[in-house]
């Protein structure tokens, strides 16, 4: 290797280091805000913050069908899931309609089936037969989810 291809490389790899330094430099500062957080990340955090808000159904007790002799029933505990206050009262006030959809649904079926769905077939079940019976109401659903928090059965 000569001094002059020698001289060439270094001159190379000095601008390409200085190069990168400069775009390190500026980079950093325009992704930088002024309290130090980096721009770059507001892009994947949500400045808007929804707000969920949770309206508890206790003790929906539901006789089922049963092959055998026995009665067998079943507990449910819903929580239901609303983006604001004013929904929260909405649905509050619609309890009666939604306890009473959720028994029509279930009291028709037989204790097996519904001892062999999964909890999200079940919530799933349970959300069409919401959105059907406000449907029937004619009024919209004031709630975007159902949660079953407790499930028993007897």
């Amino acid at each position: 290797m000569t001094v002059k291809t020698f001289s060439l490389a270094l001159v190379i790899a000095l601008v390409a280091a200085l190069f990168a330094a400069g775009l390190t430099i500026v980079g950093t500062h325009l992704l930088n805000n002024k309290e130090g957080v980096s721009a770059f990340t507001d892009i994947f955090n949500s400045t808007d913050e929804s707000v969920v808000e949770f309206v508890e159904i206790k003790n929906v007790i539901i006789t089922l069908k049963s092959d055998s002799r026995k009665e067998r029933y079943l507990l449910l505990e819903l929580a239901l899931t609303t983006d604001s206050p004013q929904n929260a009262k909405r649905t509050e006030d619609m309890i009666p309609a939604i306890r009473g959809a959720t028994v029509s649904l279930l009291s028709d079926m037989n204790y097996d089936a519904v001892r062999s769905m999964s909890v999200n077939e079940l919530r799933e079940k349970l959300l069409v037969a919401y959105s059907a019976r406000f449907k029937s109401l004619n009024s919209s659903m004031p709630f975007k989810d159902a949660i079953i928090s407790k499930m028993v059965f007897q």
